[in-house]
């Protein structure tokens, strides 16, 4: 990111690196105070992008977010990564995974996350399962 941009911030919710706090905060406090913000590029979680993209709305700041949503075949097919991007439905796997954050229907999407926690949890425990060396 250093290398494509003219300026680069990052925050940590734990102060590991970067700001301590959110990173709505920084962004805030630049728009705010007048920086000139041509375009922000937020990649996380989706809650993260979601709040990056109400912070950048009213400042009319090109917001780019990164989606991660499920992605099984990577040819859209399967349609287990679409999305709503501008009421149009996309496939995160061929038409992104970068989307305009102020287009993105963010509780569509971390609804259609939720959806696959369970299995997230068994697929975590059996490779830790595996990792370990126990029989499950």
């Amino acid at each position: 990111m250093r290398g494509v941009s003219d300026e680069l911030y990052i925050t940590t919710d734990d102060g590991t690196k970067g700001h301590h706090g959110f990173v709505t905060d920084i962004i805030k406090k630049l728009l705010e105070g007048g920086t000139k913000i041509d375009r922000v590029v937020a990649i996380g979680p989706p809650v993260m992008m979601r709040s990056v993209a109400g912070v950048t709305r009213p400042f009319n700041v090109k917001t780019i977010v990164s989606l991660n949503s499920i992605m099984v075949d990577g040819t859209g097919m399967c349609g287990a990564c679409r999305v709503l991007v501008g009421n149009e439905t996309k496939f995160a796997c061929v038409d992104g995974p970068e989307f305009d954050a102020h287009l993105v229907d963010f509780t569509l999407l971390m609804n259609r996350l939720a959806m696959y926690q369970p299995e997230e949890k068994l697929a975590v425990e059996k490779h830790k399962c595996k990792r370990e060396g126990c029989t499950c």
